[in-house]
């Protein structure tokens, strides 16, 4: 027995779907565009890597100060914290590649009076050279407003950074300096 045609079809047709197709793409791409708009996402990306540079000074402070009470003397390098004979910590923290060439080092001689010389140290050198970045200016700027949230984020006069004795006097412990080109985060001891 053969039904007859009544008008319904089932499915759809390759045209209709195709339209459904570029109307999603549509929607999809006016989506990506106000969720760019509405969060700066290289922003946010700068300040996870801050957040994370935070975490390693932490470590790397806390081994430090257990290093000390280990040993009764402070370490003379940062290989100091994962020798052998130590075994504060496995290994060292990796250099965030997005933020220096180089890495955490301990600065021996910090020259700010009042302290004791000696403090962690992270060189913001995006490029590798001493010509500042405009990245490098932001990270210090973050950091800074990180320690402090009335610090303005706001790297267009490079004097924000101040020097070292000015920041560590103004911010504490933990803060961002320029030496006229490179930007250093120093955690003091």
């Amino acid at each position: 027995m053969v039904h007859p045609y009544n008008g319904k079809r089932k499915g759809i047709s390759l045209v209709e779907m195709t339209i459904a197709v570029i109307l999603f793409g549509v929607l999809s791409t006016i989506a990506m565009l106000y969720y760019k708009s509405l969060f700066n996402i290289d922003l946010t990306a700068k300040k996870a890597r801050v957040a994370a540079l935070m975490d390693q000074g932490s470590q790397l402070s806390g081994a430090y100060d257990v290093y000390i009470a280990q040993f009764g003397v402070a370490p003379t390098s940062l290989n100091d914290l994962n020798a052998t004979t130590a075994m504060i910590l496995n290994e060292l923290p990796i250099r965030i590649r997005e933020m220096s060439t180089l890495g955490w080092e301990l600065n021996t001689s910090t020259g700010i009076t009042g302290t004791s010389g000696k403090a962690l140290q992270f060189k913001i050198d995006l490029n590798g050279t001493v010509t500042p970045s405009s990245d490098d200016d932001l990270y210090c700027a973050i950091f800074n407003h990180e320690i402090n949230t009335s610090v303005q984020l706001n790297v267009s006069d490079n004097t924000n950074f101040g020097t070292a004795q000015a920041q560590y006097t103004a911010l504490g412990r933990a803060f961002c300096y320029s030496d006229g080109n490179v930007k250093h985060i120093l955690l003091v001891k």
